[in-house]
């Protein structure tokens, strides 16, 4: 301890894979001073026993780009350090036993060949030859990936730490961390016993401890652990015959919740189970680093039994081990790293979800240049940790939650699926009264949002194919045009923001003009320096010097961090007032006739994006002239305390209700942008068709760099799918004379047309710019075309 530094630029708490990672990028970007501190020796913990599957095919774009930048990287490290990753590229087979997750493979291949990844879909024989242990009576079809492969954990995390070494990195073993300093709310040192490093910036990625360390600091980082099983046998005759150095590739057998490979002559197999089990860190011993769980064999066995069926082989292997190893998983299977929003210059990355080898690379890149750049630099969304918010960092929540999260690991992604525990954490002040009258519910941060009603009849079974629910949501969609339809939108987040220098504020922090008339709403995004969406949002003016900004339901903990980074010395406080306020939506050509018939007061001619103060009953709140359906109508925002006796009194006076899935659909037709899917910190307002609501002259953040930017070589465009049979969800890749040129950012079934509509990034001006021209859309390795237009599918298609 008496070597340890008392100052560092940056301080990694962590020697995983994901700490060396991290330190090795930071280094080679030509960071200096840089720390890592690892508790027990290199790769302990969780690294150690992972798997090392890399598979490329991924379900989204960001993962795959992840996952193919750490393949180049594992090849280029033995070359740099001397040091070998045991990159061994065997390829990987995939199978599917019934029709869904052949279509939900086959989904995969198109996004892949959006990125050059080319896979094959193969049939039950080709599996057979592929993989010659298994038996495949009930394959229908398997997808072989031949780019795919395997690393050593241990050795990819030695040649990171190296890597980063020789670039000066400082790292300490057994030293483990004991606490973290804060200065005027800002990160400022680490403690380590009685010593202390002060530092600028602090990174935590410490695996299964990562959320006990962050909160030494106050920030929240919500991510548990699971049991994690795999077996290993000793050397089988069937794999010795391969011949001395040849693998078979890795095996995907997910309707039976199995993976596999060979290992040193014999074979590894591990499962994601359906009643996986939690353990809290409490549980393990203080220096446990490379340990591991005891076996459990009685919970193994029915993983081992769909084994036997598929590898016959297995009845005659002499088992070595039942591998239990502790991994972390985050609530919504996604990853999570940046910044946390309660502690600036604390970075936060963990919650692998068993992808961790595969992510390292990619990941501990992404997150090298957030530090550096202050902000993401690539499309992270899904995986950055705004998205989640204190309130889900609750361990009721994580403990009934994350086993359901690993069991779900080999889930096909229907539309509609949604996790079932820890379910009721965040209700709409209206609750009761949808689940009377018959909501389905999914859980999406935390919040209890009714997607359709009808009940369970109108919802499963899930599928690819049209869905359950597409009647009862053409019902909804009707009533949100031509009668007065409820939407529930009470996540919405809001807050509150008043001071003298209000005006001046929002100005810099809203991208478009805030100067308006009080009782008026302004829509606007929030930019980031690069000139990317932050956030979309709706602002009303209720005061010289108050306004009350609303914005998407995962967008508060992002916009409240934007804003605490904006204020510098203006008079200005914002406030959080989420929980305090119902939001209403009543959409459809009778939204004001019901409006009215629930009051004698007089409800306001309002003009569009104009507010007014209303009773609604017995209540009293503020309706706003907007619907974010594109048809006419309402937002109502209540006092959360009157908001039943507002509901009540508008059930009564005729409304009925509809769900996000027809707001959705309609949007996609008005061609209405969403955060996270048109929006995102990588477009700009000019690619996504919005540069008329920017007020340049007023300094908002980003300005700077549009005007600076060229014309954008890529836009938002809607699209009209021309066969009934094409259901896209997102990310399906769009060729245009057989050359990729866009990706499905939104889509959902139009009840106006009988068929798909969509929104789409599309590269390439004779494409975008085009009145109209017809494209190709992949899904699921067939083409589909589809007509596209700049202007919104409602005006501009016909019936």
């Amino acid at each position: 301890m008496s070597n340890l530094p008392t100052q560092a630029r940056t301080v990694i708490i962590g020697g995983g894979v994901i700490g060396c990672s991290i330190a090795y990028h930071l280094a080679r970007e030509g960071r200096k001073d840089i720390v890592v501190l690892e508790r027990s020796k290199l790769t302990s913990g969780t690294t150690w026993h992972a798997a090392g599957l890399v598979r490329r095919l991924r379900p989204s774009a960001t993962l795959t780009k992840l996952i193919n930048y750490s393949i180049d990287l594992y090849t280029e490290l033995e070359v740099e350090t001397g040091q070998a990753t045991g990159w061994t590229q065997t390829g990987s087979l995939t199978l599917a036993t019934n029709e869904d997750r052949l279509t939900n493979i086959k989904r995969q291949v198109s996004l892949g060949r959006a990125f050059g990844l080319e896979a094959e879909v193969v049939d039950a024989k080709r599996a057979k030859e592929l993989w010659p242990l298994i038996e495949v009576d009930d394959v229908i079809g398997a997808v072989w990936s031949p780019a795919d492969g395997r690393v050593n954990p241990s050795d990819v995390a030695l040649a990171l730490s190296k890597g980063a070494k020789s670039r000066g990195v400082q790292i300490f073993e057994d030293t483990r961390v004991t606490g973290l300093q804060k200065k005027g709310g800002r990160i400022s040192g680490v403690e380590i016993g009685e010593h202390v490093i002060e530092a600028e910036e602090v990174i935590v990625a410490c695996g299964l401890w990562s959320r006990e360390v962050a909160e030494m600091a106050g920030a929240h980082m919500p991510l548990y652990a699971c049991e994690h099983f795999y077996m290993l046998t000793k050397p089988l005759e069937e794999v010795q015959a391969l011949g001395k150095g040849a693998h078979l590739p890795t095996l995907n057998d997910q309707d039976a919740f199995l993976y596999a490979r060979d290992d040193v002559e014999g074979l590894l197999v591990g499962s994601f189970e359906p009643h996986a089990k939690g353990i809290s860190t409490k549980d393990l011993p203080a220096d446990f680093s490379f340990d591991l769980l005891d076996e459990d064999w009685d919970h193994f066995m029915p993983m081992m039994e769909n084994a036997l069926k598929r590898i016959p082989a297995l009845e005659k292997a002499e088992v070595r081990m039942l591998l239990n190893g502790p991994e972390s998983f985050t609530l919504d299977s996604q990853f999570m790293m940046g910044e946390s929003p309660e502690v600036p210059g604390l970075f936060l990355m963990g919650g692998m979800n068993s992808t961790g080898i595969a992510l390292a690379g990619g990941a501990g890149k992404a997150m090298a240049e957030w530090v550096i750049a202050g902000e993401p630099t690539m499309e992270l969304n899904e995986a950055d940790i705004r998205r989640f918010s204190p309130e889900m960092n609750v361990v009721s929540a994580l403990e009934a939650r994350i086993p359901e999260v690993l069991g779900r690991h080999y889930d096909n992604p229907y539309p509609g699926r949604s996790m079932e525990t820890a379910r009721g954490q965040r209700r709409s002040p209206i609750h009761a009264g949808l689940v009377a009258a018959g909501a389905r519910f999914e859980s999406r941060g935390g919040w209890e949002r009714a997607v359709h009603f009808g009940g369970e009849g109108a919802h499963l079974p899930l599928t690819f194919s049209a869905p359950a629910w597409r009647d009862q949501v053409g019902a909804e969609v009707d009533a949100c045009r031509n009668g007065a339809a409820i939407l529930d939108q009470s996540a919405f987040g809001k807050i509150m923001v008043q001071g003298p220098d209000a005006v001046a504020f929002l100005n810099h922090l809203c991208a478009a003009q805030m100067d308006v008339p009080v009782g008026r709403i302004a829509y606007s995004q929030i930019l980031n320096a690069r000139g990317g969406v932050e956030s979309d949002v709706t602002v009303q003016r209720h005061a010289p010097d108050q306004y009350l900004v609303i914005c998407g339901a995962g967008e508060v903990v992002r916009d409240m961090k934007r804003m605490r980074e904006t204020r510098g010395d203006l008079r200005v406080e914002f406030t959080d007032v989420t929980s305090g306020y119902a939001v209403i939506g009543l959409a459809g050509a009778k939204a004001r006739d019901v409006l009215q018939a629930t009051t004698n007061a007089t409800i306001p001619d309002l003009k569009r994006f104009h507010f007014a103060p209303v009773e609604i009953g017995l209540a009293r709140g503020f309706a706003g002239r907007l619907s974010f359906t594109g048809e006419e109508g309402y937002e109502l925002c209540i006092p959360a305390d009157m908001a039943m006796a507002a509901y009540e009194a508008l059930i009564e006076a005729g409304a009925t209700h509809a769900g996000l899935y027809a707001s959705g659909s309609l949007r996609i037709e008005s061609g209405f942008r969403a955060f996270g899917h048109e929006l995102t910190p990588g477009t700009t307002p000019m690619e996504a068709g919005l540069g008329n609501f920017c007020a340049f002259g007023t300094g908002f953040v980003g300005e700077e760099a549009l005007q600076g930017a060229d014309a954008p070589t890529r836009q938002i465009v809607s699209l009209l799918f021309d066969d009934p049979d094409a259901l896209p969800i997102h990310d399906e890749p769009i060729y245009f004379n057989d050359r990729v040129v866009g990706q499905v950012t939104s889509a959902a079934w139009s009840h106006r047309f009988g068929r798909s509509v969509a929104l789409a990034m599309i590269t390439g001006k004779d494409v975008f710019t085009a009145d109209s021209c017809t494209v190709e859309v992949e899904i699921a390795c067939t083409r589909f075309t589809a007509k596209t237009s700049q202007k919104p599918a409602k005006d501009a298609f016909h019936v």
